[in-house]
């Protein structure tokens, strides 16, 4: 099955080229779309390899590698005159062993391309064909792998040379120490992979994945995206976007799904940067547009918030016994409105039924007349002032955090099985990279973690709504 031999060409390849998993699992995927790829970088990051490996995993596959200069002429590329047509006043040149006979190619200094090759470069890397004289030859080509140290300079014939490669990886030197040891120490071996991939296998795969349905949610994404990039004034060409919903279809119908899902979406990120450092920000945009949907917990957190703060404001310190401001004629029944008034007038003071013994609220006194304190008057009338709320009031809320507990359950079973369908879908995506699921995951778990914090405020408020504080003075 083309899944298995793609995933044991992936692991085959990993084992062999250190911390190069994106640029593997991105070359294996054009290989079976039949697109082209540009590794940017400085020289001796293994990319004239990579390519020329990949080529071996092709039965049969003819592998042509060529360093370019300013100098190279279309002889060395695309094959010398036949001076035997010449004879005859033909133009043709003989290309067996050249770029019009290879499947694979590995053009290094890609951007060094002169005027002389780059029309006819452009032609086979597009339309699989060579004008060779007055005869136009089908090119066997399948992927042309280009790399350059740096990027293309300001020039519009090298801007349509870039256009022209969809998968971009900027190559850096191994990173970390023990992979560096592993290759300083190593015997350097001819790759010799356990199972090849068929021209047969290659063309079939492009045209049974060619109607291969795109779920809605991801066609919206891919809308949205390109409205985010026309705001920012990143301009992707029909084409590309047409080339790259063609490779995720190839990609879904590779790892046998019935159509192209959110999973998918995380392969645009080597296929629409044109700088290197725009790569962050795409990754991040992405990982927002491929986790977003599925169970929605923002409504219910909403409510919930809602519930709480409804909570806190009717819930008052109750005054046992209604208390008069004889100064303004005022009559408090809640602990909060009589402190705001005291606040903002400490001069008053409060009286209560029956009664002209003035008191004071000590927590709130600045006046130099010192007067009992009304808090310990109620005390000591065995009466204290309580945070609470009505008992009527009180049911209905507790019936709420019911009801919301019951929801947040069928939630949280909701958000485990979709979290399940999520890690499966990673882990069969061969297309992935281990720190693309890791962070897809963690971007996931943002939900999970919504509903921790949903949890712990819903028992907030059930203790809030029961619990009776004393008000100290």
């Amino acid at each position: 099955m083309m899944r298995d031999k793609l995933i044991t060409l992936r692991d085959e390849l990993n084992a062999k080229f250190k911390e190069r998993e994106d640029e593997i699992a991105g070359s294996l995927l054009a290989l079976i779309s039949g697109e082209h790829v540009l590794f940017i970088g400085p020289p001796g990051t293994a990319k004239s390899m990579l390519a020329k490996d990949m080529c071996s995993c092709i039965d049969e596959g003819t592998f042509f590698y060529y360093l370019l200069t300013r100098f190279t002429t279309p002889d060395e590329i695309f094959g010398p005159l036949s001076l035997s047509s010449l004879q005859s006043d033909i133009f043709s040149r003989k290309v067996e062993g050249y770029l019009p006979t290879a499947h694979v190619s590995f053009l290094d200094e890609i951007f060094k391309s002169n005027s002389s090759i780059l029309n006819s470069l452009l032609t086979i890397l597009n339309e699989r064909k060579y004008h060779n004289g007055s005869a136009i030859l089908d090119v066997p080509l399948i992927t042309v792998f280009g790399a350059s140290n740096e990027l293309p300079e300001e020039n519009e014939s090298l801007e349509a040379l870039y256009d022209r490669f969809l998968f971009r990886y900027f190559v850096e030197y191994v990173q970390d120490e023990s992979n560096f040891v592993d290759i300083v120490t190593s015997n350097p071996e001819e790759f010799k992979p356990s199972v090849r991939l068929t021209i047969d296998e290659l063309c079939c795969m492009k045209e049974r994945s060619a109607d291969l349905p795109i779920d809605e949610e991801v066609i919206e994404a891919l809308v949205a995206l390109r409205r985010e990039f026309r705001n920012t004034g990143v301009i992707v060409s029909d084409r590309r976007w047409k080339k790259i919903a063609q490779v995720l279809r190839v990609a879904s119908y590779a790892l046998e799904r019935k159509s192209v899902d959110r999973t998918m979406l995380m392969l645009l990120q080597h296929m629409m940067w044109k700088r290197p450092e725009e790569l962050p920000t795409l990754r991040k945009l992405l990982l927002d547009v491929a986790i977003s949907g599925g169970v929605d917990l923002e409504r219910s957190e909403k409510d919930l918030r809602d519930l709480h703060a409804s909570t806190v404001l009717i819930k008052d310190y109750v005054l046992p016994q209604p208390v008069t401001c004889p100064m303004c004629e005022r009559v408090f029944h809640k602990w909060k409105e009589m402190k705001e008034h005291a606040s903002r007038n400490p001069d008053h003071y409060y009286v209560l039924p029956g009664s002209e013994e003035q008191y004071q609220l000590s927590s709130v006194r600045t006046s130099p007349r010192h007067l009992p304190n009304l808090i310990d008057k109620f005390a000591s009338m065995g009466k204290p002032v309580k945070l609470t709320m009505p008992a009527d009031q009180k049911d209905l809320y507790l019936n709420e955090t019911d009801e919301f507990e019951e929801t947040l359950k069928l939630l949280e079973k909701d958000l485990q099985a979709e979290r399940a369908a999520l890690v499966k879908r990673l882990d069969e995506n061969i297309w992935l990279s281990t720190k693309d699921r890791e962070d897809m995951l963690y971007h996931y778990d943002a939900k999970t973690r919504s509903m921790s914090n949903m949890k712990r405020l819903l028992q907030e408020t059930r203790e809030l709504i029961v619990s009776e504080e004393l008000q100290s003075t």
